[in-house]
C-alpha cells in the first residue's frame, strides 16, 4: 500500500480521476445524481492520494535521500561526511547480501580510496530504485557508470543499499556491492 499511496500516488490518482470523469459523463448524459456524487468522491480520493503522497515521507524515500547524498559526497571526495552516513555496525557485502559481510572498517577504507587512487572524475546514475521494506527500513538499488583517476574508462557498477532508522537519523547499515562490469567484485579492488 505504501507504494501505491505514499511513494508513487500518481497512478492511483490518475485511475481515480478517470473513474470520476467517466461517472461525471454518465451522470450528465443520464441525469443520475448518484453517479455525480460518486464522481465527486472519486475525484476527492484522487486528490487525497496526491496530498498524502506529498506529505508522508516513507522509509524508501528516506533511503533514496541518504543514497543520493552518499553519491554526491563520493563524487566530491567528502570521505569524512560520507562515512557519517553509515551506522557503526554497518557491513559491506560483495556479490550478494547473503555473502559474509565486512565490518565498517572495510567501508571506511573503500570510501577513503575516493580521496586518492579511486578519485571520481565523472559519475552517472543509471538506475536508482527505492522501496520500503518496513516502517524503519528502506532499500535502494543503485546502478552507476563511473570514471575514476586510475580507471581506463567508464566502470559500470551495481549496488544495493539498506538504510535503517537509528533514533532520529537514517543510517546505512548494509552496503552490497553486487557487480562491477557484470562480475562479482572482490575486496582487493580498493
Amino acid at each position: 500500500m505504501n507504494a501505491w499511496i505514499y511513494e508513487n500516488p500518481l497512478p492511483l490518482a490518475l485511475a481515480l480521476a478517470a473513474i470520476a470523469a467517466f461517472l461525471a459523463w454518465r451522470s450528465i448524459t443520464g441525469g443520475k445524481r448518484a453517479e455525480l456524487a460518486a464522481a465527486g468522491i472519486a475525484a476527492l480520493l484522487g486528490i487525497g492520494a496526491v496530498v498524502a503522497g506529498r506529505l508522508v515521507v516513507t522509509p524508501g524515500e528516506h533511503a533514496r535521500g541518504v543514497v543520493e547524498e552518499l553519491v554526491t559526497l563520493a563524487e566530491d571526495a567528502e570521505v569524512l561526511r560520507a562515512g557519517e552516513l553509515f551506522a557503526p555496525n554497518a557491513v559491506l557485502n560483495y556479490g550478494r547480501r547473503e555473502n559474509s559481510g565486512f565490518a565498517i572498517e572495510a567501508i571506511r577504507a573503500a570510501i577513503g580510496s575516493l580521496a586518492s587512487a579511486n578519485r571520481i572524475e565523472s559519475n552517472r546514475i543509471n538506475r536508482l530504485v527505492a522501496r520500503t521494506l518496513d516502517e524503519n527500513t528502506g532499500e535502494v538499488e543503485l546502478s552507476c557508470t563511473t570514471t575514476t583517476a586510475r580507471a581506463m574508462g567508464p566502470i559500470p557498477t551495481n549496488w544495493v543499499v539498506r538504510v535503517r532508522r537509528s533514533g532520529d537519523a537514517w543510517k546505512i547499515d548494509r552496503l552490497t556491492f553486487e557487480s562491477v562490469f557484470g562480475q562479482m567484485p572482490t575486496p582487493r579492488m580498493w
